[in-house]
């Protein structure tokens, strides 16, 4: 069970819909356990449920990873694609991006990734689009300077998940230190671009779910 299970939803109620997960497979019980070995941010498992549920409706066929850490977020999106469909996904460090490498061939998925090594603001100018999925999952205090990179590259219908938008309870608290603020102000950003259609729902640490209009 993750550390302050209760910071967003009342612990009972946290408790009761992780226990309506479905068990994870070795591959990915190997990852989470890695991750918490490691301390390794990656998305919790309802996230990574909510990340299938929209794999199969959107189907997309190119997909942008904004924070690559294990893989685990690949592994995930990348098992509910087709053989014609390529994830692109950054990660700043060398050796996490080889962790994330072996993982993904463990996996074998039936997709194409492509894995980029560098800071994604210096990487997203130089991907050509259009993408039809987007996932934000990095540096918090860069969040915004993602999304205006990212808007020129996705295509009409385009959707964007963003994780951590709750931030452990302390956006809503009304704390204050550069993450926070940052994300604070990401969150009115999206949902007051008339160029996307957003909802954020309290799924993890909170899940951004934005369509580009």
């Amino acid at each position: 069970m993750k550390n302050r299970i209760d910071d967003i939803l009342h612990r009972v109620q946290a408790e009761y819909l992780e226990e309506l997960l479905p068990a994870r497979d070795p591959l990915l019980e190997a990852i989470e356990k890695f991750a918490e070995d490691h301390d390794h941010p990656i998305a919790d498992p309802e996230v990574a449920q909510l990340m299938r549920v929209l794999m199969r409706l959107k189907k997309p066929r190119r997909i942008v990873e904004v924070g690559t850490n294990i893989g685990y977020s690949v592994v995930v999106m990348g098992r509910e694609l087709d053989g014609d469909a390529v994830i692109e996904t950054i990660e700043i460090d060398r050796s996490i991006l080889e962790t994330a490498r072996r993982f993904a061939t463990d996996a074998a998925l039936p997709c194409r990734v492509v894995f980029h090594e560098g800071a994604a603001t210096e990487v997203l100018p130089r991907l050509d689009g259009p993408f039809d999925f987007a996932f934000i999952d990095c540096v918090k205090t860069e969040y915004g300077q993602y999304l205006d990179q990212l808007l020129p590259k996705l295509e009409r219908g385009a959707l964007i998940m963003c994780d951590n938008l709750l931030w452990k309870g302390k956006i809503a608290r009304g704390e204050h230190d550069a993450s926070t603020d940052a994300l604070r102000d990401f969150n009115r950003r999206i949902t007051t671009d008339p160029r996307l259609l957003t909802t954020v729902v309290p799924v993890g640490d909170g899940t951004g779910l934005s369509v580009v209009l």
